[in-house]
């Protein structure tokens, strides 16, 4: 087992992995510190533990931990050869927070880079702004040394012209009716393809406090994701438990959305943790990754969706 590393910080990224701190890197029976994976992304929990193990900052491991889904491609929807847009092109969003200064850095529809979680660090680092998109991003990521790169695979141009040859369907048009001699509709949503210059649902804004814990959300088509966030936090401040805050977080989105596809994750200070997710006939569970000190390996967890 990799020894216990130290970690100065909280942190969250939207997406990908949340880091509670730790005291020295010596093994104990204490659960800190704690990676979480939303997703059964294996390698990605153990980049980032073994970043912190070898003396990386938590921002060194979430990074390296979000870097190794994007060159693996993960689960066919991170990074390159992700989910094409309406024209074909495969962008990339993603997120860092620091929870101690509150600091966000995030990139959105990011064209032709790569490395969308080292832009985001960059905007966080190097910039006042919380966001960058499109264009403007990309042209951003030039001046930081990233060099252009095609995002498109063999497999994603597939898919983009099999939605070209079944009327571009389906898709997150709404009440549009394109003339069909010119245009491809009707339209049917589905989140395997983006709209060009969305942001995809998954890199709305967490929320994280060092002295409480946080909190990433993970919402397909849902978007108040700082509320989501903020309002598990709230729960566990007032003593609620990382599994009960997410139970009340999802059961109050349900009052409206009672169809949203979605799920959280919650960390307290002392290293418990929870999710949950809204049930629907083709989502019943939400698998996720865990390590720390406590185990010697990155351990999938699962939760029954409520």
């Amino acid at each position: 087992m990799a020894p216990k590393p130290s970690l100065p910080a909280v942190l969250v990224l939207q997406l990908q992995l949340l880091l509670l701190p730790g005291p020295a890197p010596v093994r104990s029976s204490s659960p800190l510190p704690l990676v979480l994976n939303t997703w059964p992304f294996r390698n990605a929990t153990e980049a980032a533990w073994k970043t912190l193990a070898l003396g990386g900052s938590s921002l060194d491991a979430v990074e390296g931990g979000c870097a190794s889904c994007e060159v693996e491609q993960c689960d066919g929807t991170v990074g390159f050869g992700g989910s094409p847009d309406e024209s074909g092109e495969t962008t990339l969003d993603a997120m860092l927070m620091e929870g101690t200064t509150m600091n966000v850095g995030a990139v959105g529809d990011l064209r032709r880079i790569k490395n969308a979680i080292g832009v985001a660090r960059k905007v966080l680092e190097h910039t006042t702004h919380t966001l960058l998109v499109g264009e403007s991003a990309t042209k951003f990521a030039q001046s930081m040394g990233f060099v252009d790169e095609d995002l498109s695979t063999k497999d994603s141009r597939a898919l983009h012209s099999d939605w070209l040859a079944q009327n571009c369907q389906p898709n997150y048009w709404r009440n549009v009716i394109p003339d069909s001699s010119k245009y491809c509709g009707p339209y049917k949503p589905r989140s395997v393809f983006k709209q060009d210059g969305s942001i995809h649902k998954e890199t709305g804004y967490g929320y994280g406090h060092d002295t409480i814990g946080n909190l990433p959300s993970i919402q397909f088509l849902f978007s108040p994701f700082v509320y989501i966030s903020y309002q598990a936090v709230e729960y566990m401040r007032r003593g609620k438990d990382p599994t009960t805050a997410c139970q009340k977080v999802i059961a109050r989105i349900q009052k409206y959305f009672p169809n949203f596809f979605g799920a959280v994750i919650c960390a307290n200070v002392t290293g418990g943790y929870g999710a949950a997710c809204n049930k629907l006939p083709a989502f019943t569970q939400f698998s996720f990754m865990v390590y720390n000190s406590l185990k010697s390996q990155p351990t999938e967890e699962k939760v029954d969706c409520i």
